[in-house]
């Protein structure tokens, strides 16, 4: 698969996950995690970094404006901890590239998964409106609380990482299988 192929393919992708989060689904069972590990991996650095955010963005944007709820613009910390865990997230695929295996994209997953829980989680620790007590005991109130939306996310993050790494791995099979061979007389 070529350069512009894979962009195009990553582009579908960037707005099934807009799209997603508007869709019905469990809490944190999103589509946009995997997206920026996806991004990080196939995208150049900068590519990746973009549409980690962009989605996030957009749909954020798209549901502030709408009064949609869930999907809108909160604590700014709290906000920009989520785009910080998102881009880490493409640092991590960018860590993936040139080892996609069946075994190397469920762990880098959960590595994403595991950055976005710590990160997210301790600016929501941090977070005044969200009145946990600014102590060790708090914090860990704070991630015990957590834990079911870190399920979700996992969850999320390893079915859409499967979608969207096994789509890629398809469609460059494919594309390797329909090329005609070199130096071909077809």
């Amino acid at each position: 698969m070529n350069k512009a192929d894979t962009r195009w393919l990553a582009f579908a992708f960037f707005l099934s996950a807009i799209l997603m989060r508007f869709l019905p689904h469990w809490p944190n069972f999103t589509p946009v995690a995997a997206m920026a590990l996806f991004a990080g991996c196939y995208l150049s650095g900068v590519a990746g970094i973009v549409f980690a955010f962009g989605a996030m963005a957009a749909s954020d944007f798209i549901g502030n404006y709408l009064g949609i709820a869930g999907i809108y613009f909160y604590d700014t910390t709290t906000m920009l901890s989520v785009y910080v865990a998102l881009g880490l997230s493409a640092l991590v695929g960018r860590i993936l590239r040139g080892h996609v295996h069946l075994a190397t994209v469920p762990v880098a997953s959960l590595g994403g998964t595991t950055l976005f829980f710590l990160i997210t989680n301790f600016a929501s620790w941090r977070d005044p409106m969200m009145a946990y007590p600014q102590t060790l005991a708090g914090l860990g109130q704070c991630y015990l609380a957590a834990v079911p939306f870190a399920q979700n996310s996992l969850l999320g993050d390893l079915f859409f990482s499967a979608i969207l790494f096994g789509s890629y791995a398809l469609a460059t099979h494919r594309s390797k299988v329909s090329a005609p061979a070199a130096g071909s007389t077809h």
